[in-house]
């Protein structure tokens, strides 16, 4: 599916406006992402914020703001919402009104993630591995040594005879 969110910082009345736009109709999802027009997303939701309390939760961090957009009919994916809190947060930093639309395609992520996030995740991971020094194998954690007995009630079991007429 191919949305769209437009990230609006108002002035006047010093609000923040998060609207998502998603491509519903057939004709339209067959397009690519730059050939789409406005009149081929459909609204699906508004949130508006009070720009005092986005400002707030900015400046304790990226995961306090992603806390406060939130909502339960606002809860884009995490990489989705990611790119949102970057924006609104380089928005408030700066003075004016500001909009700006970020599109988004989901069959990029059912493809796969770029090779450069996938490394970063990767050298995350090894980090902490390394850091832990009761850490183990993890094919030696799996591996077991001991034999399986055979049940023994299950060998004193004889299966029942049919009756053939």
């Amino acid at each position: 599916m191919k949305q769209k969110y437009r990230i609006w910082k108002k002035e006047k009345g010093n609000k923040l406006l998060i609207q998502e736009y998603a491509v519903l109709t057939a004709e339209s999802r067959k397009q690519k992402v730059p050939g789409l027009q406005n009149e081929d997303f459909s609204l699906l939701c508004e949130q508006t914020y009070l720009a005092d309390e986005v400002a707030k939760a900015a400046s304790q961090g990226k995961d306090e703001l992603v806390l406060l957009l939130r909502s339960q009919h606002f809860y884009p994916i995490g990489t989705y919402m990611n790119r949102i809190a970057e924006t609104v947060v380089n928005m408030f930093a700066s003075s004016g009104e500001h909009c700006e639309d970020l599109v988004f395609d989901d069959r990029e992520i059912l493809l796969g993630a770029s090779p450069e996030a996938e490394n970063e995740d990767i050298s995350k991971i090894e980090e902490v591995a390394n850091e832990d020094d009761h850490s183990e194998n993890i094919d030696e954690l799996l591996e077991d040594d001991a034999q399986i007995e055979q049940n023994k009630a299950a060998a004193k079991i004889k299966p029942d005879r049919l009756d053939e007429d």
